[in-house]
This record gives structure tokens, sequence and C-alpha cells, in this order.
């Protein structure tokens, strides 16, 4: 399982919630004291904005976050009103950059937390339901790229709680026709620019934590 960081407020350095608090994300990234995982080793991404662009800015690894120079030089210099940060433990794709979140598509950023189950036999049936003028811009090969463009497919763009509603329900009708029990597991910060948007859901009813807080103090 994965773990992800969202800050929207006023502009500031992303070192400053990467690494400064006590138990933050980087830290989190080598040892965790919650989760399936200790560690988080597979790969990192931050995506962010910045005035006067038309589309979030992306950096991606396949270094483990903590062990990354170059992250940190870029944590201490950019300042962004907004970001999502996202520190990957693979949960069977391949570890690669075109895996690394988050996933850009315009001006939407996502991060996704869990997995969806047998991806690896729904695969097929998932991609078909993707719109063909979306396709082409899949780059990766995981679950969590499939499910953010199912999403845009089923109109993120317009309306993000309805769009992953349908996603949910499409990914778990494909699931159960697979003999899939409990077919997806997730948390999942989306943005676009603007706003930012929190979803928590599991098949099973036993869905990993989210946190939020709108007292900087808590960080």
């Amino acid at each position: 399982m994965c773990r992800w960081l969202a800050y929207s407020g006023s502009p500031v350095l992303i070192e400053e919630l990467l690494y400064r608090p006590e138990h933050s994300l980087i830290d989190q990234s080598l040892h965790a004291r919650l989760g399936v995982e200790t560690t988080n080793g597979d790969g990192f991404g931050l995506g962010w904005y910045a005035p006067h662009t038309e589309t979030p800015a992306v950096f991606h690894s396949i270094e483990p976050a903590w062990n990354d120079r170059n992250l940190r030089e870029v944590a201490s210099h950019v300042e962004s009103p907004l970001f999502l940060a996202h520190i990957r433990a693979s949960t069977g794709t391949a570890v690669q950059q075109t895996n690394c979140h988050p996933f850009r598509y315009g001006r939407w950023l996502w991060v996704h937390n869990g997995l969806v189950r047998d991806f690896h036999r729904m695969k097929r049936d998932l991609a078909l339901a993707v719109d063909d003028s979306l396709y082409a811009s899949i780059e990766g090969s995981t679950d969590s790229e499939m499910m953010f463009y199912l999403a845009l497919t089923f109109g993120l763009e317009d309306d993000p709680p309805r769009a992953v509603e349908r996603m949910v329900g499409h990914v778990e009708e494909v699931g159960r026709r697979h003999g899939t029990e409990h077919p997806i597991q997730m948390t999942i910060g989306t943005t676009d620019g603007n706003s930012v948007w929190g979803f928590r859901y599991s098949s099973e009813g036993k869905s990993r934590t989210l946190y939020y807080s709108t007292d900087m103090r808590t960080v």
C-alpha cells in the first residue's frame, strides 16, 4: 500500500510538510507505524501548482523518497499553494516512473492508496470502458492510473464525487464478474488546482485511514 499527502492553502515551501514535521511523509516512507508495510520504497512523486501556469508540474522517481537528493532540493526551493505528494509501495505492478503518482491529465492530479484486487485479470475489461479520447494518455500499468482514467471517463472534470462513485461501481461490477469478492480498496486525493477532493472507500467496509485538518498546527 502507499501513502499520500495533499495541501491547499497559503503558499509554503514544500519541504515544510514533506520533511520538517516529526512524522512527515518522508519519515513515514522509511518507517511507517501504521499500515501493511513499514517502508514505502518503490518510488515517489510530487505534483504542484504555480502562478501563471496552465498545468501542474510533476516530479517522479523510482528512488526511495528518503534517499533522493533531488527531491530534497526541489522541496526546499519550490513554494506552492497546492500540492500532492505520494510514496509508493507496489501491489504488483512494475517499479517505473510511469507508475509513480501523482498522475496528471490537463489541470488534474490524482493519487491513490489501496488496490484493485485481481487487477491483472480485470485490466482488459476496465480498459475497454475508458473513453477513446483518453486511452492514449495512459502511460503506466497500475490499477491507480486506470481508476483515474475511468473517473475522467465518468465525468471527473464536471462532478468529481459522482465520477468517483461511478468509477467504484464499475470496478466492483467488473470484479465480481471475475469472481473477486472485494474488488476495491482506496483512499484517493484529486485536484484541479482550485479544489481538493478526498475519498475513502472499500468493498469490504474496512477502509484505509484518511486524515484531514484545517489547522496547520496539527501537521
